[in-house]
């Protein structure tokens, strides 16, 4: 890809890999990007970042943001303890991490609200998204919690259902899914061409024996979230990188699916060294975000072991000073001393990758080089995917489940285990709606009429009724009347109505998505439906015989295999069809 001309989104432009990165884009006179706006927490370090920028390039127009990208938009100031300490920001920052995903939540969301603002070609995601996210430490919160739950009460107090709250909000998969959800939404909405995640290993590419653990257990747990996380973010991108464009999932029959625009590209660079480093300095010397106080206790002072650790007890003295110190600052990763540097960059240890090398890796991956870094491209060349022999005993097992389904008499149609149950419903539907017209034919049955045998058929069939009912489906009829059994399929993400109160508009949204509709609008849908199949099937008007009948390698669905579809009773290739034009849910890659 030729960056030239690009408007570039670099998220977390002003750190530590983000300038460096920033800077490389730059590099070459002519290939400048038309624009490129940079993001951060901070908006000293945000300007800061931006004056130095805008010193190397008289081409590029710079600008910067700042704000908190795993939160609304309203939230993104506040900080996360701001957020937490009180329950109406508490309880709706909550709300947008598990609530099912609607478009509030999307359109509320600042970093959708960032993309759409910006609408940049190429996102460049250099924020540690892993660390965020552990370091929100899950353990500590739950002891909290537990002490909490121990401690003898004559009532449930209000601390309670805090610590319970910000046990919730501390959850780093609800977190990770939703940010990848809105994410993907954004792109998507704003055509945005390739984004690029430059991710961590979480250790710093060493093993569980890593000696570094911030004072924790070894091997610390809260670093080992962190790879966890790692680990689920790149799984999280890969599936995202074999993602059909959503554009291209509309319900509607018009739409030439090769025509549309491609998903974007989606690719990450992991990192497995300490990256250093942003400058070295004399000064003052920072923990957690704080400066450090010197304080002193004298020898003659010394307490005895049995009194040290009392609450009560201050022996220490405060100077007034600051401590000072030369240290070396490794951007996210924080300050360390000479000591502590020469120790973690130390051959055998985690040692060193610059933000220079991983800024050149970040634009051979946006040129299209062959870097042999990518993760995303990693995964999808090493994974194993579908083979000839699978092809093929396919064949042998559907055979053998023809032949039982003939043996017995029984139909093998659909047990609700691929839930939503949207997939059971279209089973049952084709199924019974097959007895009553010739699927390749041209239709001569109006929606009503199509709905009056259907009923017919569900009410003389006890069979296909019952094990419909069994597996949880319910079964519309026309006045939306409505039979059901002891369990009733609805998905999670539906809100459950309260008291079991259903609306005309929530009993129709069920129907819709899940339940099998007989109803005259539902039929009305699935003669639409099979019209467009024998559209397709027919091929354009402007074509001749031998066209529309293709036999070559280049046509999977011609009209030889429709027929044989048929002839088979294998209704499934038809429901594939549909998930394929209605749900965009084609497999992208092999």
């Amino acid at each position: 890809m030729d960056i030239s001309n690009q408007r570039i989104l670099v998220i977390g432009g002003s750190g530590l890999v983000g300038k460096a990165v920033c800077r490389k884009l730059i590099s070459h006179p002519e290939q400048q990007p038309a624009a490129i706006t940079i993001t951060g927490r901070s908006s000293s370090k945000v300007e800061k970042t931006l004056d130095e920028l805008k010193k190397l390039s008289t081409t590029t127009k710079f600008s910067g943001i700042t704000g908190d990208i795993f939160c609304r938009s309203a939230l993104k100031d506040m900080g996360r303890k701001t957020i937490l300490s009180e329950q109406k920001t508490r309880e709706l920052y909550i709300k947008d991490i598990i609530a099912p995903l609607n478009q509030e939540i999307v359109k509320e969301s600042y970093l959708y609200q960032m993309i759409q603002k910006e609408r940049p070609d190429i996102i460049i995601d250099s924020v540690n998204t892993s660390t965020a996210l552990a370091y929100q430490d899950v353990f500590s919160e739950s002891r909290r919690l537990q002490k909490e739950i121990q401690t003898p009460k004559t009532a449930v107090d209000d601390t309670l259902f805090e610590e319970i709250e910000t046990l919730i909000a501390t959850q780093y998969t609800p977190q990770l899914v939703r940010h990848i959800q809105i994410l993907w939404r954004a792109l998507n909405d704003h055509q945005v061409k390739m984004y690029l995640k430059i991710g961590t290993t979480g250790t710093g590419g060493m093993g569980l024996n890593i000696p570094f653990t911030h004072s924790e257990d070894k091997p610390s747990r809260v670093l080992l979230a962190k790879s966890a996380m790692a680990g689920a973010h790149s799984m999280l991108l890969f599936i995202l990188g074999r993602s059909a464009n959503q554009e291209r999932g509309h319900s509607h029959w018009n739409h030439d699916r090769n025509l549309k625009r491609m998903a974007p590209i989606i690719k990450e660079i992991k990192p497995a060294a300490l990256i250093a480093w942003e400058s070295i300095e004399f000064g003052e010397i920072t923990h957690k975000g704080k400066t450090v106080k010197l304080v002193d206790h004298k020898p003659e002072h010394a307490l005895d072991y049995k009194t040290s650790l009392k609450s009560e007890t201050t022996p220490w003295q405060k100077t007034g000073e600051t401590f000072k110190a030369p240290f070396i600052d490794t951007g996210e990763n924080g300050i360390f001393s000479r000591f502590e540097f020469e120790t973690l960059s130390e051959e055998g240890l985690m040692e060193i990758i610059t933000p220079e090398d991983i800024a050149n890796e970040v634009l051979q991956c946006l040129q299209g080089g062959n870097s042999g870094h990518d993760i995303v491209s990693a995964l999808d060349s090493s994974i194993l995917g579908p083979t000839f022999r699978g092809g093929y005993m396919r064949e042998r097992a559907l055979e053998s489940l023809r032949y039982l389904e003939k043996k017995y008499g029984v139909p093998s149609i659909a047990f609700e285990n691929l839930g939503p149950p949207k997939l059971a419903k279209l089973f049952y539907e084709i199924f019974i709606i097959e007895k009553h017209i010739k699927l390749l034919d041209p239709i001569e049955v109006d929606e009503k009429t199509l709905s009056e045998r259907c009923v017919q058929t569900i009410t003389e069939d006890s069979f296909l009724r019952q094990s419909s009912l069994a597996v949880g489906l319910a079964i519309v009829l026309p006045g939306d009347k409505l039979l059901r059994g002891e369990q009733l399929a609805i998905p999670s993400h539906w809100e459950y109505p309260e008291k079991g109160d259903v609306s005309l508009q929530q009993f129709n949204q069920f129907a819709d998505k899940g339940w099998i509709d007989l109803r005259p609008s539902n039929m009305k849908v699935w003669i639409e439906r099979l019209e467009q199949l024998q559209k397709e099937i027919a091929g354009p008007k402007e074509k001749n015989t031998h066209e529309k009948d293709d036999t070559s390698s280049n046509s999977i669905r011609n009209k030889r295999y429709w027929q044989q579809a048929v002839e088979k009773g294998e209704l499934g290739s038809i429901i594939s069809w549909i998930f394929l034009k209605e749900d965009n849910g084609e497999r992208i890659k092999n």
